[in-house]
C-alpha cells in the first residue's frame, strides 16, 4: 500500500512539475521583456528566485492555514535538520548558480544533457551513502529517463563549450544528486510537508539575495525587475505549482528510496511536452518523441525493478 501511495505521489509530483514548467515559461518570457536577456548574463537566476520564492509562500500559506507551522519549528533543532538545510543550499543557490554558468560557458545544450545525468549520480548516491539497493533493470531504467531528458531537450550547440562550462555544469548535477539523498535522509525524522517548506524558504531567501547583488553590479535598474515580476502573475502561479510539485517529490522519495522517486518525478518531460502540444500548438521533433518514450520505459523499468530501498 506505501508502494502504491508512493507511486501516486511521485507521478503527481512529475504532472505538476511539468505544469510548473509550461506556466513558468509564459511567465518568464513576460519578466524577460520587463529585463532583457543581453543585459544581464545571470538572468536565469533572477527567474529560479521567482519561482521559489513563490513556491516558499505557497507552501507557508497553506501550512498556515492548516494549522501545522507550529508542529515544523521543533524539528530543525534535530540532526536531520541541518541536513535539508545542507540540501537546500546544494539543490537551490549553488545548484542554480552552476547551472546558469554551465549555460552561459558552455551552452544550453551541452549544460542540459551534462546536467540530465543526475538521477544517475543520486542513484550512485543512495547506494554509496544511505546503501538503498538496485537491481540491474533499475540501473538500465534510470539511464534511459537520464536519456530521454536529454533528447526533449536538446538544443544545437551554437558555440564551443568550455572547461569552465563543463565543470560548472557538472558540479550543478552533483547538488541536485546530493540534494535528494541529503533530503532522503533527513526526512526520516523530518516530516516530507516540513522539509520542503524549510528548503523552499531557504533556497528562495537566499537565490534572491543573489539576484539581487548580480542585478545591482550588472546595473540593470531594480524597479525594471520588480516591474516585470509583479506583471507576470502567471510566474506567481508557476511558483505555487512548483512548491507543492516539490512537496510530493520529497514525499514519494520517502516513501520509495531516491531511484523510484526521481524517477517517478522524471515524468514530468512526458507531461510538459503533452500541454505544449495542447495548448501552445508546439511542433515536437522525432527525437523529442523519442525522448519521451525513453523516459516512459526507463519509468516503467525503474518502478518494476524495485527491492526494498526504503530507510526505515
Amino acid at each position: 500500500m506505501r508502494d502504491m501511495s508512493g507511486l501516486v505521489t511521485g507521478l503527481g509530483s512529475g504532472a505538476l512539475w511539468g505544469l510548473n514548467n509550461f506556466l513558468f515559461a509564459i511567465g518568464y518570457g513576460v519578466l524577460a521583456d520587463a529585463v532583457p536577456m543581453s543585459d544581464f548574463a545571470l538572468f536565469p537566476l533572477v527567474g529560479a528566485a521567482v519561482n521559489d520564492v513563490f513556491a516558499a509562500a505557497a507552501l507557508l500559506f497553506w501550512y498556515g492555514m492548516c494549522g501545522q507551522l507550529w508542529k515544523f519549528i521543533p524539528q530543525w533543532r534535530q540532526r536531520q535538520g541541518h541536513a535539508i538545510l545542507a540540501a537546500a543550499l546544494l539543490g537551490g543557490p549553488v545548484g542554480q548558480a552552476c547551472y546558469a554558468l554551465g549555460v552561459i560557458w558552455a551552452g544550453p545544450s551541452y549544460a542540459l544533457v551534462i546536467t540530465a545525468s543526475y538521477p544517475i549520480l543520486g542513484c550512485l548516491m543512495a547506494k554509496v551513502f544511505l546503501h538503498q539497493p538496485m537491481k540491474r533493470s533499475m540501473w538500465l531504467g534510470t539511464l534511459f529517463v537520464a536519456c530521454g531528458a536529454s533528447l526533449v531537450g536538446y538544443l544545437p550547440a551554437q558555440a564551443e563549450a568550455s572547461f569552465w562550462g563543463i565543470l560548472a555544469s557538472v558540479v550543478a548535477a552533483c547538488c541536485w544528486a546530493m540534494e535528494i539523498v541529503l533530503a532522503t535522509w533527513g526526512m526520516q525524522e523530518i516530516e516530507p510537508a516540513a522539509a520542503i517548506t524549510f528548503r523552499e524558504v531557504i533556497s528562495g531567501s537566499v537565490l534572491t539575495v543573489i539576484a539581487v547583488v548580480m542585478l545591482v553590479f550588472g546595473g540593470v535598474p531594480m524597479a525594471a525587475v520588480l516591474a516585470g515580476v509583479s506583471e507576470s502573475q502567471v510566474l506567481w502561479l508557476a511558483g505555487a505549482v512548483a512548491g507543492f510539485s516539490y512537496l510530493l517529490d520529497y514525499r514519494a522519495n520517502h516513501l520509495l528510496g531516491c531511484a523510484r522517486g526521481m524517477a517517478m518525478n522524471a515524468t514530468y518531460i512526458i507531461w510538459g511536452v503533452t500541454l505544449n502540444v495542447l495548448f501552445a500548438d508546439a511542433t515536437i521533433r522525432n527525437f523529442e518523441w523519442l525522448g519521451c518514450f525513453l523516459v516512459f520505459v526507463g519509468v516503467l523499468l525503474v518502478a518494476c525493478g524495485f527491492e526494498d530501498g526504503r530507510i526505515d
